[in-house]
């Protein structure tokens, strides 16, 4: 019996399959599993270095009106409201935040979910700063966090500054990290700063 050759439909039997590259579907779903699997291991740290041994403030001023900090629990809450808060940009795809207490403390939220040891999209950081904006021209005070409050907290926070109180890229670093010394300090470096600054300008 004589084998049967491909060639009648114009393609060798050598010919191999394409190796296909991983998805950006893929991708992004093996950063989130890793988020959920440090979670909390780091989360335990992050409270060890601000709760216990008080190395790191929960929580910064890094204007008059926006406070940049970390996960806030319910019993954080009172807190808050005493500060003055009255809205809160919540960057943690892995926590919805204490929503009934900030209901009970009429405080607004701005979810926007990012996975942690990511950067947020521009379009989500374009809102939560002009959700930002609107309330601080209320003379409001506004909480933006993460989980630890160094990263992508600190990039909304760092886009406001941009646009809001007209600094560059590296005062407005400048000022995160005299603020709070423990922000990232390669913000500035970040895809989605450098979009917003260059968008804001045309």
């Amino acid at each position: 019996m004589v084998a049967m050759s491909d060639n009648r439909l114009g393609r060798s039997k050598h010919d191999e399959e394409p190796v296909v590259a991983p998805t950006s579907q893929a991708y992004s779903a093996a950063k989130r599993l890793y988020a959920k699997v440090v979670f909390y291991p780091t989360l335990a740290w992050n409270f060890t270095l601000g709760r216990i041994l008080r190395i790191r403030h929960w929580w910064d001023y890094i204007d008059d009106h926006v406070i940049v900090g970390a996960y806030p629990f319910v019993r954080d809450v009172p807190g808050l409201a005493a500060e003055g808060v009255k809205a809160v940009v919540n960057t943690c795809e892995e926590y919805l935040g204490p929503q009934e207490a900030y209901k009970a403390y009429g405080i607004e939220q701005f979810h926007m979910p990012t996975t942690d040891f990511t950067h947020p999209s521009l379009q989500n950081v374009c809102d939560a700063v002009e959700f930002v904006q609107r309330h601080v021209a209320e003379n409001q005070t506004v909480y933006i966090h993460c989980k630890a409050g160094r990263a992508r907290s600190a990039t909304v926070a760092m886009c406001w500054l941009i646009k809001y109180r007209g600094l560059s890229i590296p005062d407005a670093q400048a000022k995160l990290l005299q603020a709070r010394s423990h922000i990232n300090p390669r913000l500035g470096d970040r895809p989605v700063v450098k979009q917003f600054a260059e968008q804001i300008q045309q």
